[in-house]
């Protein structure tokens, strides 16, 4: 093989050898093995099949794509064949722009595939070996410092490209950053803290344990902040979720939760279930919903005893011994010491609306701040002390986040740092405005990310040239700077959502006033909602979430109902006895109502039922005849104690044959006298002839007389 002078390639005949040869060539280089980066554009094969998935290139310069002067230049190439047959070998140059590319416009231009106007030069060819299906090749090229097309290089972004020969042609198209000198920039970076969306209110025993297991997500999101400065946007439903199951909490979640809470790190508390704060207001909500109670996930046995650093009771709880002590609202909720009033809308969502009525629940001690994306502000500068009319609104860089977001949900090592060197490039225009002009990113929300890869992000920023790490807090508290809202698209179908959602959870505050506890319900329903609001829901699947509570309210408001069928009345007086069925895994009280359409019916109007908890319970309803024939329709609907209607009425046909109970008892009285008067009669007749028989013996005839004489 004959290699350019410029540069180098790296030979591989398999992919452990090149994998391996990489690092080594990167850890000479460089003196470490980092991340790589670039983000991958591709121009697809022909496919052997209709259905066949064209192999994918990716270019990933060495340390996140910095290239210091005099370093030497290291870019790990990767073709990975996600189809069915194998791609043949090719070969495959590296080639880098002449001149920076001009601003965060041209950056994504270029990482999108568009080369117009960028002169490149090549600097290295190699070979990439046949690769077989669902496999990858790799080739490392190295340039040194010391070649000319490196040399004397000023500060910017440079394009790079690596690109396959031969038949139809594979780009990975990249850069690298020849960081600029001058004054450190303030950087901040905020990063959630979440769980994915859910349409339950709470996380269960079983899903907590699943996440902060040593490989759970939730715990892979403490092991990239430990040790950063980066600002944490807790969602107060997972420790909540955590604190309710009392001592049957799962025990990685109990360590999980104590290791949230004894975090240094700045924080501050998302909306419950990180709930769509524009979609609220869109929908008329003056404060955001919050939620009212979470009695119904907590049972008595759990919390006869208080679990260390996990349950706090409330100031008045009982603390009679073997008595249960629940914790409060507040404590359930408790994230830490946090900043109040601090709210991040989903990004884009923010219009004059949402600043004016989040900026409205601030307070002089605890003045509101609102995170905006700088794509949300007229002219898209960011602006990370911005205000508008007076709110502070800090912008972050929706450039750098959105590549931040990107890199953070790579688990594939090659296209996680060719996303990284797209941060690094975005960092570095990021920093072209005023030298004390802080920067605000945020790792937007994700739940596809490992720790690698959350750790690699974070720790790219951590060592972005010509940057201090700083925190929301330090950048939020500077002088405020007046800017204006770009026009935003509300999302019409989501706040129509939050609108009918409301709608269903009014009917339901109405209809739990059955139970003693009405919170039992009421803290379940609102929590739901909460979590079906998550900015994570979006498209088709915010549709199909919403779609499934409502059906889970209707079920639940179906839940209490009255079951009877048609009943014949015989006497003048009966009780109905239909029963009262109640789903609900509480006892309940309701009155039954009951109404005849006919005079011929006298029914007791109200009944009070106590109906006892996923059961069908039995009553009895006073049910008094006149006399009369006919049949009547009895209606029978049940209402909360404060007259709330529950379920759906009940019609039942009476069958009234109230004077077949005279009619019988004038039947039995004459049958009775019939059969009295027929034996009297009998009996009279017996004893009158045994009177006839007795005399005819004893008188003597007339012939016995004349003898005797």
């Amino acid at each position: 093989m004959t290699s350019l002078p410029s540069g180098s390639p790296v030979p591989r005949r398999s992919l452990t050898r090149r994998l391996l040869a990489t690092l080594a060539a990167a850890a000479l280089a460089l003196g470490l093995a980092a991340p790589l980066a670039a983000t991958a554009a591709t121009t697809p094969t022909p496919s052997p099949s209709a259905g066949a998935v064209a192999p994918t290139l990716t270019a990933a310069p060495a340390g996140n794509g910095i290239l210091r002067a005099g370093e030497t230049l290291a870019v790990l190439t990767t073709l990975t064949n996600s189809g069915g047959a194998t791609v043949s070998a090719a070969s495959v140059s590296l080639s880098i722009g002449a001149t920076p590319l001009a601003d965060d416009a041209a950056l994504t231009r270029w990482l999108s595939g568009d080369a117009s106007g960028v002169t490149l030069q090549q600097i290295a060819t190699g070979n990439l070996d046949a690769t077989a299906p669902a496999a990858q090749t790799s080739v490392s090229f190295t340039v040194q410092g010391t070649d000319p097309a490196l040399l004397g290089r000023g500060a910017g972004v440079y394009p790079v490209l690596a690109q396959t020969g031969g038949g139809a042609s594979l780009q990975a198209p990249t850069v690298v950053v020849v960081p600029a000198d001058g004054a450190s920039t303030p950087l901040a970076v905020v990063v959630p803290i979440t769980a994915a969306p859910r349409t339950g209110g709470l996380l269960t025993a079983d899903e907590l344990a699943d996440l902060t297991a040593v490989d759970g997500a939730l715990s892979a999101q403490l092991d990239a902040v430990d040790g950063s400065v980066a600002t944490l946007a807790v969602d107060p439903a997972i420790p909540a979720a955590i604190r309710v199951l009392g001592s049957s909490a799962p025990p990685t979640a109990v360590a999980w939760l104590k290791r949230l809470l004894a975090l240094p790190n700045d924080r501050f508390a998302l909306q419950f279930g990180d709930a769509d704060l524009s979609a609220q207001i869109r929908a008329g909500v003056t404060t955001p919903l919050a939620p009212t109670s979470l009695q119904s996930y907590m049972t008595a046995s759990d919390f006869t005893q208080p679990v260390s650093g996990v349950t706090t009771p409330s100031p008045s709880a009982s603390t009679a011994p073997g008595q249960p002590s629940f914790p409060d609202l507040t404590a359930l909720l408790d994230i830490g010491s946090a900043d109040q009033n601090v709210f991040w809308p989903a990004t884009g969502s923010v219009d004059g609306s949402v600043v004016s009525a989040l900026g409205s629940l601030g307070s002089d001690a605890a003045p509101t701040r609102i995170l905006v994306a700088s794509s949300n502000l007229a002219g898209g500068a960011a602006t990370a002390t911005a205000a508008v009319g007076g709110v502070a609104t800090p912008a972050y860089d929706a450039e750098v986040s959105r590549a931040l977001t990107g890199a953070a949900a790579e688990n594939d090592t090659a296209r996680r740092g060719a996303a990284l060197a797209a941060v690094s490039g975005h960092l570095a225009f990021a920093r072209t405005g005023a030298d004390d002009r802080p920067v605000l990113a945020v790792l937007d929300r994700g739940t596809d990310r490992s720790r690698v890869s959350l750790r690699a992000t974070l720790g790219a920023l951590a060592s972005a040239p010509g940057y201090t790490p700083s925190t929301f807090a330090a950048i939020a508290s500077a002088p405020l700077t007046d800017v204006s809202l770009a026009e935003a698209t509300p999302d019409a179908v989501r706040a129509a959502d939050v609108a009918d959602l409301l709608t269903d959870e009014d009917t339901i505050d109405r209809f739990a006033t059955i139970l003693d506890q009405p919170e039992l319900l009421t803290g379940r329903e609102r929590a739901e909602i909460l979590q079906v609001l998550n900015v994570a829901w979006t498209g088709d699947a915010a549709r199909t979430a919403v779609a499934a509570h409502r059906s889970a309210t209707q079920t639940t408001l179906d839940s209490v109902g009255i079951l009877s069928s048609d009943f014949r009345l015989v006497s003048s007086s009966a009780p109905l006895r239909p029963w009262v069925r109640n789903d609900l895994p509480w006892p309940i009280s309701v009155v039954l109502r009951a109404q005849p359409d006919d005079v011929r019916l006298r029914v007791q109007a109200d009944t009070p039922i106590d109906a006892q908890a996923s059961a069908n319970t039995r009553t009895e309803v006073p049910v008094e005849a006149r006399i009369a024939n006919g049949e009547v329709n009895v209606s029978m609907q049940l209402y909360s104690p404060t007259g709330e209607l529950i379920g759906a009425r009940q019609d039942v046909q009476v069958e009234v044959r109230a004077e077949w109970e005279s009619i019988g008892l004038i039947v039995f009285i004459v049958l009775v006298v019939v059969f009295l008067g027929i034996g009297v009669l009998r009996t009279v007749s017996r004893r009158r002839r045994a009177r006839g028989a007795e005399a005819h013996v004893s008188t003597p005839s007339d012939a016995e007389q004349v003898g005797q004489d």
